[in-house]
Order: C-alpha cells, then structure tokens, then sequence
C-alpha cells in the first residue's frame, strides 16, 4: 500500500497506493478533493514508479497534463505533515480541512495485514473511512452511531484477519481460510468457530503438558514456558470472544469501555508472547527441547511470534487513540 521515498526517514516523503478522496460509484470514477466532484479519467499506477523521487519538488514533476487524469496514488510530504495528489499536484482535503500525514500514517499501520497488492478502489475507501473514525482531526464530522458502527467493522474485520494469519503461521493449526474469504457481512462467529475450537484445544493441551512436566520433575522454567502457552491460548480466545461481543453494541460510550477491555486482553496477548519468544531462544530450551517432543513443538513459535507482536501492536496503538 505504501512504498517510502527514502527508507522511510522523516522529512523526505511516502507515497501511497490509492486515495481517501478518490470514489466509484457505478461507472463512474470520481474525485471528491476538497468537497469538489469531478469526472476522471483513472490511470492506476504502482507508486513505486515514482520511488526515484526524494522530495516533494521532485514529485511535482510527475504532474499529469490533464486536469482529469488520476493515478490513484498520493504521497506524504512529512516536512509540512500534509498529503499530496501525486497526478494534480494538489493538497489533499476533506471536509474543508488538510488530511494530516501523521493521520494517514496511522491509517496505514492500521491496515498492514491487507494485501499491498490490492487495487487502489479497495485502498482508497479503506483510508477515508479510517480517517473520519478514527483521527481527531475529523472527530467532529461524524455522528456517534456513524463512528460506533464504523469502528465495529474496523475490529471484527481486523479480527478476522489476525485469525486467518495466525491459523496459518501456527504449526499446531489448521488454517481456517483466507483473507479473500473474509466478505462484508460474513457471519464473524461461524467464521471463527473453527478457530475457537483449536484455541480451545491448545488450552487444554498445554495444560496438560504441564501437569506431566510438573510430575516429572522438570525445572520451574520448562514449566512456567508451557503454562505460558497455555496462557497465550486462553488470551486469545477472550481477545476474539470479546470483539464477537462487539457487534451487538450500538452506543458509543458503551463500545468505547469494551474496547478498553479488548485492549487490555490485547495488551496481555503482547506480554505473554514476549516471554515465550525470549525463552525459546534460550540455550537451555534449545537443550531441551531435543530430549522432549512436547517442548520442540514451540521451537516454530518464532514465526507467529513475530506475527503477533506486529498485529496486536497495531491494536493497541491504534485503537488506544479512541
């Protein structure tokens, strides 16, 4: 989705697959900047075309000739902390005011689990909708029913696809899907049933491992590890428990203090897997784990960990700005 115009150090510029202001409706493709409608004739460009510039008096060159041409792509000029349409050369605004680029960066944390490969429509109306719920800059645009309703598709879908990613990185797992299987609409809870289940049943297995480590006498570490798992497991199930839980709310305040408890669990999920991580990585575990198939079953933890600590760090950083 978004490509930096010099490994990512500030005061350069990021450009941006897709466009807050950029909408189809029907056949048409249309441009909202600054509350204006025009008619445009869209060329959807990969922005890393343009990743040979390194400022924004560089990317003015790039300017289309027409004044209806679209490459549906835009850039960050961090300098001045605004968002700039790469094929007009204009500001890019809504509602009468700036997008911030500390806005759209925010955006685009948030939807790091989305395919970069995706079209610029799907882009385009994933940033508008992230910015008028989510930035202060926009807090007064929305109603409270638009806000709690905008902000429960943003958690279940990114909810769904943590599941999908983890189901797929977790060598004890099935994977449950896809994120082309995640539709608006979908039924969130049968979706996720499967993946429940297994957490369910990783509980309970981890559970038992200890147990038998504990009768056999093994040292306080290998022990606190699996418990640790277990833990981890357990986590989880409350974290997507709590945002099925979500969907059946309808008033803002109330919404926000179950947030709060979601981060929390969120929060909890990220000190779990911290542990476990730094403890695999150990000498001593590596030892052990060659005498012990249960504990050489989290020597592939690595990988999820990782995903992990990138998907629910997200959750807190973004969704604690509410």
């Amino acid at each position: 989705m978004a490509v930096d115009g010099d490994s990512g150090a500030k005061g350069v510029i990021r450009l941006v697959r897709g466009c807050p202001c950029y909408k189809v409706f029907g056949d048409e493709k249309l441009c909202v900047n600054d509350d204006n409608v025009l008619g445009m004739e869209v060329i959807e460009l990969d922005p890393t075309l343009f990743a040979m510039h390194k400022d924004k008096t560089a990317m003015d060159q790039e300017r289309a000739d027409g004044e209806d041409v679209c490459y549906c792509s835009i850039f960050i000029n961090y300098p001045e902390n605004k968002v700039y349409c790469i094929s007009q050369g204009w500001a890019i605004r809504i509602h009468a005011r700036d997008v911030m680029g500390t806005d759209l960066e925010d955006a685009l944390q948030f939807l790091t689990t989305k395919d970069i490969t995706q079209n610029a429509e799907i882009c385009s109306e994933c940033l508008y909708k992230f910015l008028l719920t989510l930035s202060d800059h926009f807090a007064d645009t929305m109603t409270r029913k638009e806000k709690t309703d905008e902000v429960k598709k943003y958690v279940n879908k990114f909810s769904l696809m943590i599941a999908v990613k983890h189901s797929q990185v977790d060598s004890m797992m099935q994977p449950i899907g896809t994120e082309d299987d995640i539709q608006d609409g979908i039924d969130h809870f049968g979706f996720l049933r499967n993946y429940l289940q297994q957490l369910s049943g990783q509980q309970n297995r981890w559970a038992a491992i200890a147990d038998r480590m504990s009768k056999e006498g093994w040292e306080d570490w290998a022990v606190s590890l699996v418990r640790n798992r277990e833990k981890l497991a357990r986590a989880e199930f409350q974290f997507y428990s709590q945002t099925l839980q979500l969907r059946d709310i309808n008033d803002f305040n109330i919404l926000i203090r179950m947030l709060s408890f979601v981060l929390k669990t969120a929060d909890e999920i990220l000190t779990i897997n911290t542990k476990i991580h730094a403890e695999i990585r150990t000498d001593r575990f590596v030892e052990a784990a060659k005498t012990d198939e249960d504990l050489a079953r989290l020597a592939s933890y690595a990988e999820k960990s990782r995903t992990i600590e990138h998907n629910f760090g997200n959750i807190l950083q973004i969704l604690s700005k509410l």
